[in-house]
Parts: C-alpha cells; sequence; structure tokens
C-alpha cells in the first residue's frame, strides 16, 4: 500500500487519468488531493464522479470549492467565474435537478486540513503562533482556521516549520513562485512541499505532479 498526494487538478481530466496510470494506483494504495479540483479545465465533473467512486480517494476542500460554496449559498457568481468557475457553472445547470444542491453539501463536508503520518496536508497554507512548537498536533491543527488553509500565500518566501512535520500544499503554481518555465518540478523549501504544477496553464508548462509519501519519489504528466 502506497500513499499519494495531487493537488490543483482543475478539471484536467485525462492528465488525472494519466498521472494514476503512471503510478499505478491500486485499491490498496490511498490518494490525497488538496483541493482545486474545479473550473478552468473542461472536465471537472468527471474529476468528482472518479474521487466518489473510489473510497481509497480523500478529496480536501480548496478555495475553487469553497467559491462553490459562496456562490450557491449567496447567489453572487462574480468571483467565481472571475476565476474560471464559468465551465464548471455551464456542466452543473445541466445536470438533472437538485444536483446543485447535492454537491454543495458534498462540499461542504469537506475537510479543510489532515495529518497523515508526519505530513499536515492543506491546499494553501497555515498559521504558525510565536509557541508553534509548544503545541501538541491535535493543537496546532485547532489553531488554524479555514480561510487561511484555502487561501494563505504569506508563507511563501518565509516558510515556517512545525515541529518535525512537513507541510504539502497546493494553491500556488511553483512557477510563479520560482519564475521557472522550464524545469517544472515540485518545490520544497523548509519543511513545506508545494506540489501545484499549474496543470491546467499549458502555455507556463504546467503539469499535474504527485508526490508518494512513502519515499517521496515524484510522478510528474504534461
Amino acid at each position: 500500500m502506497s500513499k499519494y498526494v495531487m493537488s490543483d487538478l482543475h478539471g484536467c481530466y485525462n492528465k488525472f487519468i494519466k498521472m494514476l496510470d503512471q503510478i499505478e494506483f491500486k485499491n490498496d494504495d490511498e490518494l490525497y488531493i488538496l483541493g482545486d479540483i474545479l473550473d478552468r479545465g473542461k472536465n471537472p465533473l468527471e474529476i468528482l464522479d472518479y474521487i466518489i467512486l473510489h473510497k481509497n480517494i480523500t478529496l480536501l476542500k480548496g478555495n475553487h470549492e469553497q467559491m462553490y460554496i459562496d456562490f450557491y449559498e449567496n447567489n453572487d457568481i462574480s468571483l467565481w467565474y472571475y476565476n474560471g468557475g464559468e465551465i464548471t457553472h455551464s456542466q452543473i445547470v445541466n445536470k438533472e435537478i437538485g444536483y446543485d444542491k447535492s454537491l454543495y453539501n458534498y462540499f461542504k463536508k469537506l475537510p479543510y486540513i489532515k495529518t497523515i503520518d508526519k505530513f499536515i496536508l492543506v491546499h494553501a497554507g497555515l498559521s504558525f503562533p510565536d509557541n508553534c512548537n509548544y503545541l501538541s498536533i491535535d493543537d496546532f491543527i485547532k489553531y488554524q482556521d479555514e480561510d487561511t488553509c484555502l487561501w494563505n500565500r504569506e508563507n511563501i518566501g518565509k516558510e515556517q516549520k512545525y515541529r518535525d512535520y512537513t507541510v504539502i500544499c497546493g494553491h500556488t503554481p511553483v512557477q510563479s513562485i520560482t519564475n521557472n518555465y522550464d524545469d517544472v518540478r515540485i518545490l520544497k523549501r523548509y519543511g513545506t512541499i508545494y506540489i501545484d504544477c499549474g496543470c491546467v496553464f499549458e502555455k507556463a508548462n504546467g503539469k499535474v505532479a504527485c508526490i508518494r509519501l512513502d519515499d517521496m519519489a515524484e510522478f510528474y504528466i504534461k
């Protein structure tokens, strides 16, 4: 059994399936997707259907799932559309009656942070109180607020570390951190691993990235 992490698939269903083939994903393996399966790409709901059908895949909430929640609750579509939600929305409205509500209920229940062994999985980032290393892991996790976990970029370039845990996050494509659009790969910086390689952004040499927690092996699909 192996444990894998991906993030920010953004509707790139075909690349997602190719990645599963590359890692030879099995029924006794585990996959954690750090949010943002929706928007920008062509097939977001196909990714969701695949996740729901496979109990060994865990989806965490990303800011794009939260934007759908906010749209459903407030009927304000502007922020969601600004961030590429039009494709997802057009597919949702063509589904059967009640699909939008079931999608809302599903996303509302998603976790926004998870610990696996010595890894903290989150979509965007964490808050680090001054005394964080004196906190138990349970208290450190309780300290995290949802907005930070879904949206935060403040720690990029000034990464912090909690004890001997490693943070794995997506949200920010590594190209925008390194300004390197040629050799696009998972970025590791002082206790934080950035795994969003911008798969939906083809002009930025985007890739689906996957990391295996057992041995930290990296996999890529362009």
